[in-house]
């Protein structure tokens, strides 16, 4: 039985990286740090990666974030950088991202209730409505502000890989790729 040599979550393509041993490994670790660092919000902190599997091992390399301030409560955006190994050899590169509310972990689906959380804090009180609204307004920018993240992100994963697309995957896994231009 075969199995597609690449296991690719969140990016757009699979950033394909040839890897001969260990040391090209951390150099690609070192060239993507290296790149990252000069982008807003880079960090050597990073979380670990909730799409690992056995057969595709991952290693987080380092995190890029974003954060808004409302009046009350701030948004943080983070895209941690990812390199997961191929199944036959090489790796690809990916990313996945991660919300806080007030610097507590939140779903976008939890924004609402993190947010309302925030609120009830106050000696004011707001009205669901309000809170309903920025809730949503939280959700809109978090996406405005992954999608300038991955934007980067991406650009700075071609330079050190192939983009390639699925052309084929039969039923037995084996997977045949293309490059994209």
């Amino acid at each position: 039985m075969a199995t597609s040599n690449f296991h690719n979550v969140n990016a757009s393509h699979i950033f394909a990286c040839s890897l001969e041993n260990e040391w090209d490994f951390e150099d690609l670790k070192d060239n993507l740090t290296y790149e990252f660092k000069n982008l807003d919000g880079f960090d050597t902190l990073t979380k670990s990666d909730p799409s690992e599997l056995r057969s595709f091992p991952s290693n987080s390399i380092c995190s890029v974030s974003r954060q808004h301030i409302y009046n009350n409560f701030s948004l943080d955006v983070i895209v941690t950088i990812v390199a997961r190994s191929g199944y036959y050899e090489g790796c690809n590169l990916d990313w996945h991202v991660n919300y806080e509310i007030d610097g507590h972990s939140a779903d976008v689906d939890d924004f609402l209730s993190s947010i309302n959380y925030v609120y009830s804090n106050f000696v004011d009180d707001y009205s669901e409505t309000e809170v309903k609204a920025f809730s949503l307004l939280a959700e809109k920018k978090a996406e405005e502000l992954q999608n300038q993240i991955v934007e980067e992100v991406e650009k700075v994963f071609g330079m050190y890989s192939d983009k390639l697309g699925v052309t084929a995957r039969f039923s037995n896994g084996e997977t045949i790729y293309h490059k994209v231009a």
